[in-house]
């Protein structure tokens, strides 16, 4: 009598253990890699000195694009603020939206630099970007991008982007 209780009990405990064990192995993180390109920056925006200081604020801005896969694919708007100097470096923060995904971006823009653009055979200026994201709706990850911007000045400001490739990688569970 008291055997077909310990037999339950013991099957019992080799279906939890493998659906457990199945769970675990169907949320282990996978690779996460995504490519693109920035395709437009807002003009104007929130953009103003920061008092005397040389830096100035921007309070909201964004950029628009488009990623080509492997992991996301489609359009992408990253809305932000930042704290920059007159060379355009500082920090960046902000909420980047694509599909079904929002993902909170943390970056610093390094100082402006001017690169020869070979396709119009002229000098422009670039900032180059880099940071962490994570996110926050539609799946769980983490990882790093790297983005750059070549563009046409809108004054003091950033203007019309001529290049801008946009890449992350990391881990996810979508």
């Amino acid at each position: 009598m008291k055997k077909r209780p310990l037999f339950i009990s013991l099957v019992l405990i080799l279906v939890l253990t493998a659906l457990t064990s199945a769970a675990v192995v169907a949320a282990k993180p996978a690779e996460f890699n995504a490519s693109g390109v920035v395709t437009y920056i807002e003009l104007g925006g929130s953009v103003f000195p920061a008092g005397d200081s040389g830096r100035w604020v921007v309070a909201s801005r964004y950029l628009e694009g488009i990623f080509f896969g492997p992991d996301i694919t489609g359009l992408f708007k990253l809305t932000y603020k930042a704290n920059v100097t007159s060379l355009q470096a500082g920090n960046l923060h902000g909420t980047l939206e694509t599909g079904a995904y929002t993902l909170n971006v943390n970056g610093t823009i390094e100082p402006l630099e001017i690169v020869f653009y070979e396709p119009w055979q002229i000098y422009l200026p670039k900032l180059t970007i880099s940071g962490h994201w994570t996110c926050i709706k539609g799946a769980h990850g983490q990882g790093n991008f790297n983005a750059s911007l070549i563009f046409i000045p809108s004054g003091e400001h950033v203007g019309v982007v001529v290049d801008g490739p946009f890449t992350m990688t990391g881990k996810w569970q979508p």
